[in-house]
């Protein structure tokens, strides 16, 4: 993502990401808690529209990200920049002959340890020795129900060319990722358009920029590990009464 791309390199920036949750957005401080209530999030400005949101942006087509936390930002952008301004210029299109680029990358994300929980053998024992709970039966480790091993893939196609009165660069980028919780995961689809045309002998300039995000979402049961660590491991996954 673009936040990932500059965790670490800026002083005072800090970015975090509470959870596993692929749905979960990223939390930026730029210039700390500002006020009680209010948005304390950086102000996006990708390629000079302010208000942009960085998950409508593909990495690939980052040229360059910078930030302004001084008093600059609030002189700028007035009250809207007080908790910083994140500005992004995406990548144009230049001289030369048309450039095609294809990215593709995949990772596979798993849980690394879940809490120690009784197995049904366990439970067994322990309810015929106190004289309480209800069997029902069957052993089920819930842990395994409800995760899998979370695979994500990316593509990214690119066409980029121009001559010298005009410059052009189109994008399209697929994001398919998985959550490491059965049903959750997101399916991104962005597109983006950059044009540049030279007029009046060079001394007028069209710049053009579009950008689309189509984004489909499943959340599961945000409950779900709770319950896994609580409850009954002698209750069947699926039941027909």
């Amino acid at each position: 993502t673009p936040e990932q791309l500059i965790v670490g390199k800026i002083a005072g920036l800090a970015i975090t990401k509470a959870g596993g949750d692929p749905n979960g957005g990223y939390n930026i401080r730029l210039r700390g808690l500002s006020t009680i209530g209010a948005n304390t999030q950086p102000l996006v400005v990708i390629d000079g529209v302010v208000g942009g949101s960085l998950d409508n942006v593909d990495p690939n087509d980052v040229e360059n990200i910078s930030v302004l936390k001084d008093g600059s930002a609030a002189s700028i952008y007035g009250t809207r920049g007080s908790s910083g301004v994140i500005l992004v210029t995406t990548k144009q299109g230049k001289k030369g002959t048309a450039v095609v680029e294809y990215n593709v990358y995949g990772t596979a994300e798993m849980v690394a340890k879940n809490m120690p929980v009784m197995t049904a053998t366990e439970w067994r024992a322990l309810s015929a020795e106190i004289g309480l709970g209800t069997d029902f039966g069957s052993s089920t480790n819930w842990f395994k129900e409800i995760e899998r091993t979370a695979l994500t893939q990316v593509h990214n196609l690119s066409l980029s060319g121009g001559t010298d009165k005009t410059s052009y660069r189109a994008s399209i980028n697929y994001h398919d990722g998985q959550g490491v919780a059965r049903k959750t995961g997101f399916n991104q689809l962005n597109g983006r358009i950059n044009l540049t045309q030279k007029a009046m002998n060079d001394k007028l300039t069209f710049d053009l920029s579009l950008g689309a995000t189509q984004r489909e979402s499943q959340y599961g049961f945000p409950d779900a590990f709770r319950y896994a660590n609580i409850y009954n491991p002698t209750a069947p996954v699926k039941s027909n009464s």
